[in-house]
């Protein structure tokens, strides 16, 4: 592949940048005008909500006013009852009317005060919606300027930023690619695992809930001892696959114990022999490249595994001023150096590719040698940025 189409033009730059910005531009535009458009809206809205409220409070102020008037009908409607020899039957017939009257009068102006305070309500989530609206709209609108403001920057610093891209998405790629096998893998260790282990508790303990209900304690007391032991390797396993997706001593402890701790534990677990030099003074590095190193040696340690039938592991960290090296080696049956390469071309070997994946993305190298019958040995070698590899004080 030749450097011309490995890194873009500056002309096709500059028409991906333009078009970027105008994109952006058009964007911008959309989002100040949905942005102008709620806060019209909260404008209508509030002069909406002032004028419910305002009926809202003379509908209560109407209410209290019938509700006193009915009281007064219906002591003058008691009276009339009570004496009902001093009134005739017209003036009987009139406090009758007259309270029936006031009492229809007030059960509307009930009726109109709830159906306010519903509008009201709805009134006021709608105007809190809409500003909510408005925030986020001018939270974007200057969001897209600033990456306008950016986008707008020297075209060459653009390109020394670019200018390794083409290397770095493939890289990328393959990293993504290999965390979606990583994904399966763990699915699969999930389900043939605790999963299996959490069924068969739930099958034993339905089991152990009919034998107690039928009064066989003795048979329930029996089964307990081998649920634990299920429960704790269900438990056990858990948490090996959660320490395979994040060894949280990586962020405490360093990545010379991490690695030391993840050497003793494939020991115990493969009886395979592992050993850990440190050459250079270990020093706290960015996370990133901690991580890019850790996973390496774990990839590394499980291919010799997977292939190399040793038995023998010996990995190697190496500070340096303006560089961090590991090595991963075995005294397996080894390899013919074209094979690894047709590998690494099929894009299909997912170890390998991760493994170079995270040393190209830092801007490091990975090299394989090995020879058949005289094992095999993986190195990385990864630069510190500024000589000091963003190390964490």
């Amino acid at each position: 592949m030749t450097a011309a189409k490995e890194l873009l033009s500056t002309e096709a730059l500059e028409q991906i940048l333009k078009r970027t910005r105008e994109a952006l531009e058009e964007g911008r535009s959309q989002i100040f005008e949905v942005a102008e458009a709620a806060r019209q809206e909260c404008t209508r809205t509030e002069v909406v909500l002032q004028t419910v409220q305002a009926e809202m409070e003379q509908a209560i102020a109407d209410v209290e006013l019938l509700t006193k008037r009915f009281a007064q009908v219906r002591v003058e409607l008691l009276r009339a009852n009570r004496d009902f020899e001093d009134y005739s039957e017209e003036e009987k017939r009139r406090s009758y009317e007259a309270a029936a009257e006031v009492r229809d009068a007030l059960a509307a102006a009930k009726e109109r005060e709830r159906l306010l305070r519903v509008r009201r309500d709805n009134l006021q989530q709608t105007l809190a919606k809409l500003r909510e609206i408005a925030g986020k709209a001018d939270l974007l609108v200057s969001q897209v300027g600033m990456a306008l403001t950016y986008l707008s920057g020297s075209l060459e610093d653009v390109n020394r930023q670019l200018e390794h891209m083409q290397i770095r998405e493939q890289a990328g790629q393959e990293i993504l690619l290999g965390q979606e096998i990583e994904r399966k893998r763990m699915a699969g260790a999930l389900h043939d695992g605790p999963v299996q282990d959490l069924a068969h508790l739930a099958v034993q303990l339905e089991i152990c809930e009919k034998l107690y209900g039928a009064g066989r304690q003795a048979e329930v007391l029996a089964k307990f001892s081998d649920l634990k032991k299920t429960a704790q390797g269900a438990m056990a396993d858990l948490r090996r696959i959660i320490y395979d997706l994040n060894p949280m001593t990586l962020d405490d402890l360093g990545l010379v114990i991490t690695i030391n701790n993840y050497l003793d534990n494939l020991s115990t677990q493969s009886g395979i022999e592992t050993r850990l030099i440190l050459l250079g003074e270990e020093r706290r590095l960015d996370p990133q490249l901690e991580t890019a190193v850790f996973r390496i040696v774990q990839e590394a340690a499980n291919n010799c595994l997977k292939h190399a039938r040793a038995s023998s592991i010996q990995v190697t960290l190496e500070y340096h001023h303006q560089k961090i090296s590991v090595s991963v080696q075995d005294d397996g049956i080894g390899f013919e150096a074209g094979r690894v390469q047709d590998k690494l071309k099929s894009g299909k070997h997912f170890g390998l590719l991760n493994m170079q994946s995270r040393a190209r993305i830092l801007g490091g190298s990975l090299h394989f040698h090995g020879e058949p019958s005289k094992g095999a040995r993986v190195l990385a070698t990864i630069p510190l940025v500024n000589g000091e590899g963003g190390e964490v004080t």
